[in-house]
């Protein structure tokens, strides 16, 4: 066992709770997930723009949000979209979708495959017809799904998550992979279709596209540019609307005030923002879930003259610092630092612990 892995079992942590900067890789993340407020509009019915820092929690909440959506079973349909190339081609956003699209139709049929063998000889081939969009192609995919035992199998792949919590593939998957691979497409079809085609086989009643990933965008671009970008998606935010599709963009701060944005009059927005406060029950949540809730505070693996410490750290942050990713590293190396120290209380210098001592100590 790795001595971190046993320092932090000595806490009476079952796992480290601040091992991820990367929300995407974090598989607790809905458990202790916080959402100020004024964010909550994200979950609702309506084109959003959610503004924040790098590491203000973009990702996380995107995540959230698509795990929300996915407890209704399909009907109110969430598809992530996260550009992985560039172009300022008009159509480039919508190629882009109708492979997210693409995604998260298979991942509903790995999820409820009976589904598949009750449609239409019609629906079948135009479901064929989108799934010939998957990123790395249909055999490939279909290939994953004969070779997985677990629906998290095809979901790393994928990246889409499932509908369904299946204990593990069987007999209906390999049925669905053989008459899917048989299967003849239907002719080309829009992505107006496409977005018919989940309203109609799947009970959608409404469909949620989240365009994350921008943020390295921003790295070597201008605001402007960014903005320029993705106004094939804001010109489509009413007439899409209207057919309950909803585009939910989670966006840098830098544009927040930008006139695109401020004036788009079917797009609201919100900050996703953090005070000292909020980022200390950012540590607490994480607390309480790492120790099966049996404690709730950094306090009770701490000296006796400790109080408040999650506060504590919040408060060393300075002003552009007060984000999630930051409070998160610095837990993460105050409490590798009391490991490497063969101790298993934290002590009032430990508060004040420099990423760079642990390094050099370490060194």
């Amino acid at each position: 066992m790795e001595p971190a892995i046993r320092g932090f079992s000595a806490f009476g942590f079952a796992f480290d709770p601040f091992e991820y900067l990367d929300s995407t890789k974090d598989a607790h993340l809905q458990e202790y997930l916080i959402i100020p407020k004024a964010v909550e509009i994200a979950l609702s019915d309506q084109p959003v723009a959610i503004l924040a820092q790098p590491g203000g929690g973009k990702s996380a909440l995107r995540i959230y949000t698509e795990n929300f959506y996915k407890e209704s079973r399909g009907i109110r349909f969430p598809v992530t979209y996260v550009p992985d190339d560039y172009s300022t081609e008009n159509v480039f956003h919508f190629k882009g979708i109708t492979k997210s699209l693409a995604s998260a139709a298979f991942m509903y049929l790995a999820s409820y495959p009976d589904l598949f063998f009750a449609l239409s000889p019609t629906d079948k081939q135009k479901l064929k017809r989108l799934l010939l969009e998957l990123p790395l192609g249909l055999d490939f995919n279909l290939q994953t799904l004969r070779d997985s035992r677990f629906l998290s199998d095809l979901e790393r792949t994928l990246g889409s998550p499932a509908f369904s919590n299946l204990p593990r593939l069987d007999r209906a998957h390999h049925q669905l992979a053989h008459e899917l691979e048989d299967e003849s497409p239907a002719q080309s079809q829009s992505l107006d279709d496409d977005f018919a085609l989940l309203n109609n086989v799947f009970g959608a009643r409404s469909i949620h596209i989240l365009v994350d990933g921008l943020d390295g965008f921003m790295e070597t671009q201008s605001p402007q540019a960014l903005l320029a970008w993705i106004e094939p998606l804001l010109n489509t935010l009413e007439t899409w609307e209207k057919k309950n599709i909803y585009l939910k963009f989670f966006l840098p701060m830098d544009i927040s005030d930008a006139p695109a944005l401020t004036n788009v009059r079917a797009l609201r927005a919100a900050a996703l923002t953090w005070d000292d406060h909020l980022l200390a029950e950012v540590v607490r949540r994480r607390v309480f879930v790492a120790s099966r809730r049996t404690f709730d505070s950094l306090d009770a693996i701490s000296a006796p003259d400790l109080r408040n410490v999650e506060l504590s750290l919040a408060r060393q942050l300075g002003e552009k610092e007060k984000l999630p990713r930051q409070i998160i590293l610095k837990c993460q190396d105050m409490l590798r630092n009391v490991i490497q120290s063969n101790r298993i209380e934290i002590l009032p210098e430990d508060l004040f612990f420099s990423r760079e001592s642990f390094y050099v100590t370490a060194i």
